[in-house]
């Protein structure tokens, strides 16, 4: 993707926030225009109108996304050498559990969250392009992780499945934030708070793969 204007930057920021609160009919180019401090011409000149802006902040998810989970497959790829192993596997998937809660409870993702989860209710073609970046490399990678686990024992289909109940429970942090922190009685998430999610969502992660690699029902 060839680099972005500051003002094509601006512009998908302010996008992005402004159609996950209001969607794509009910986001208005003026206002979005006026909080990006350019102007409404600026939207058809860099991305012909409003469809194709709200198209190009789907991809832009796309990108902030993989560059927010880069760091855990980078990490993960040094486990695999030879033939993968269930513990390697473990392994890998605490890693990118403990990463992803980190990432879902960031100021960053509040606007990407709400504009994947209107996609989520009533999808377009934006979310067919987020899907097809990392949202759905992640889940592909999780389900592989969770066969090699299960020394192969879920299938295809199965694996998948698993994956999104486990991503599931971590997205709870980021798209049910009021909930989490009226039950957990906090006022915000910190560092000390993300410590204690990841050790309560590592220990269902335990329990979901001790079964797995005994050849149980998770």
């Amino acid at each position: 993707m060839p680099a972005l204007s500051p003002t094509e930057r601006r512009l998908l920021e302010v996008a992005i926030d402004h159609f996950g609160r209001f969607g794509l009919d009910g986001a208005s180019t003026r206002a979005m225009a006026r909080d990006a401090d350019t102007l409404m011409s600026s939207i058809t000149y860099h991305f012909g109108g409003k469809t194709g802006l709200y198209l190009a902040a789907a991809d832009h998810i796309a990108v902030t996304m993989a560059g927010f989970v880069a760091p855990a497959l980078e990490q993960i790829a040094t486990l695999f050498e030879g033939i993968p192993k269930p513990a390697d596997a473990r392994r890998a998937l605490h890693i990118i559990v403990a990463h992803m809660i980190g990432v879902m409870v960031k100021d960053e993702t509040a606007a990407i969250a709400r504009f994947v989860v209107r996609e989520q209710a009533d999808p377009t073609e934006a979310f067919d392009r987020i899907y097809a970046g990392i949202m759905g490399l992640m889940l592909a990678r999780v389900a592989g992780l969770l066969r090699i686990v299960s020394h192969n024992r879920l299938d295809e289909h199965a694996a998948k499945l698993r994956a999104m109940t486990i991503v599931g429970q971590i997205l709870i942090f980021r798209v049910g934030r009021a909930a989490v922190l009226r039950g957990a009685e906090w006022t915000e998430i910190g560092e000390d708070e993300i410590k204690e999610l990841q050790a309560h969502v590592a220990d269902n992660l335990e329990a979901i793969l001790d079964r797995l690699e005994r050849g149980g029902s998770a």
